[in-house]
């Protein structure tokens, strides 16, 4: 991805690819639950802000989830503009930088939940794993996160159309803090989503994407979708269109996101 991202950009735009070690995988010590994983996401958006913030530069961040890490991702985006919800303006906890900007959102291959994950690999009803979902460590999904991601819109939405009239009206603005920095300027609006589909995905079902879409579209969310030809689970950013679409979409986010801003 780097190469065509690194090829494709003529504006001088500079793309940097980090990925995140959860506790228990790779070099990680701890254990891996979802809270904890849920922390560490955060703690990395953090680092990311506190890293790559320097002057003159806009920084954007596009959030990539694989299979069951499309639901920790959406979840992670959700968290992320929920702490910062009206406090743009604020420095990330424990750290001196702005909140990164969220820019898009990739969800590949995604699982909706664990639940329907269960059920595909294990369609046979005689079969007791697709059962046992109530007892998995973890309960993401990325319908929840999409919810959440919405409701944000929304309470960020009413807190701008606030402002407007009160600004309207002449009265006069509240004490800017910490706690209460809310300007037109700082408005965001969700992140685009991509769901990036593998047509011949061998472990997550096809419905499960056209659920999402249908999710998405509910919730009036920006979010396009593309079918990989003859892509398995872990193909679809190696196949010619996968590969185009991806660019496509980081780029679209990033000059689109530039422009308002």
């Amino acid at each position: 991805m780097s190469a065509p991202l690194s090829t494709s950009s003529s504006d001088g735009t500079e793309f940097t690819i980090v990925a995140l070690s959860y506790r228990g995988y790779w070099t990680s010590s701890g254990r891996a639950t979802q809270s904890g994983i849920e922390l560490d996401a955060q703690a990395f958006l953090d680092w990311v802000s506190e890293t790559y913030t320097a002057p003159e530069t806009d920084l954007e961040v596009i959030l990539w989830g694989h299979s069951l890490g499309s639901a920790i991702a959406s979840s992670a985006t959700a968290t992320y503009l929920s702490r910062h919800h009206g406090d743009q303006s604020s420095v990330s906890k424990g750290g001196t930088h702005l909140p990164v900007n969220i820019a898009g959102l990739i969800l590949e291959a995604p699982s909706s939940s664990i639940k329907d994950m269960l059920i595909s690999l294990y369609p046979q009803k005689w079969l007791p794993y697709r059962y046992l979902w109530p007892f998995s460590w973890n309960h993401w999904s990325c319908t929840t996160a999409m919810e959440r991601i919405a409701r944000w819109r929304d309470q960020n939405e009413e807190q701008s159309d606030a402002i407007i009239q009160r600004v309207k009206s002449g009265a006069p603005m509240l004490p800017r803090s910490r706690h209460n920095c809310i300007s037109l300027e700082s408005f965001r609006s969700p992140p685009p989503i991509l769901l990036l589909s593998a047509e011949s995905d061998e472990v997550i079902p096809p419905h499960v994407a056209d659920g999402l879409e249908s999710d998405g579209k509910r919730l009036k969310l920006e979010l396009e979708r593309k079918d990989v030809r003859g892509a398995l689970h872990t193909e679809a950013p190696v196949k010619v269109d996968g590969r185009e679409a991806l660019v496509n979409f980081i780029f679209r986010c990033t000059s689109e996101r530039a422009r308002v801003a």
